[in-house]
């Protein structure tokens, strides 16, 4: 199972586990049969410490379950927000566990979706990324060797025929548009609703990349300037 900017987040709480679906940092609240999962009254009242554990685990082995259903049907990566002691039976509990890329302690009980996917994309970057320490004198060295290629154009041809190369990108960019499947052109269109990651030609590059056995180093705005925000290394 491959990395990707496509993911899934599991927001365990007292009152409720809720599931969304993840682009970069936009979340997508799932709400129907299966989720979001209420906890038993019975597991929020004063309890005897043994019997309050049993009833979170039958809680977090039901989230589980129910993930499982999306899961088969997308095997997306998956981040996991709640409070230690949540997580930490969930780890036990789960079996999904090598599909998940990250945790994120803390009580999210409150947290909008919006705000939600400001934490939790840093998670995922940083999963995706790897180490960017000295990414930027790598880079000026691959330009030196003539290995590199920059702005949006010729990375989107070059990214679709070259694996394992290495994707260097700012945070924020985001080109409205697709990428033609056909001689891998880029169609650009102001028309175009970036909700979905298929309508964002940086994010199509993005996972292209991914899927071809290359890496994706995210870089603060600002820092690729004079590479028009996007440059890809190529292998070799």
């Amino acid at each position: 199972m491959q990395l990707s900017i496509h993911y899934y987040v599991l927001k365990l709480s007292k009152q409720a586990s809720r599931l969304y679906e993840g682009f970069r940092e936009k979340l997508i609240d799932i709400q129907n049969a299966k989720f979001p999962i209420e906890s038993s009254p019975d597991s929020r009242t004063s309890l005897k410490p043994l019997a309050q554990e049993t009833q979170l685990r039958k809680f977090l082995n039901l989230t589980d379950q129910h993930f499982t259903h999306y899961f088969e049907q997308d095997p997306l990566r998956l981040v996991v927000v709640g409070e230690k002691e949540y997580l930490s039976i969930f780890e036990e509990l789960t079996i999904h566990r090598e599909a998940m890329i990250g945790t994120i302690k803390g009580d999210y009980a409150a947290t909008s979706t919006h705000d939600l996917g400001k934490i939790v994309w840093p998670a995922v970057k940083e999963a995706i990324s790897g180490t960017t320490e000295n990414a930027l004198r790598d880079l000026a060295e691959a330009a030196r060797m003539n290995k590199m290629v920059s702005g949006i154009d010729a990375v989107g041809q070059s990214a679709a025929t070259n694996p394992g190369s290495t994707l260097y990108v700012e945070d924020d960019y985001h080109v409205k548009g697709s990428v033609n499947k056909t001689d891998h052109s880029l169609v650009f269109s102001k028309y175009v609703n970036l909700v979905d990651v298929l309508d964002d030609i940086v994010d199509i590059i993005i996972e292209n990349v991914l899927e071809m056995g290359g890496n994706v180093i995210f870089l603060k705005n600002g820092s690729l300037i004079s590479h028009e925000r996007i440059a890809l290394v190529l292998r070799g």
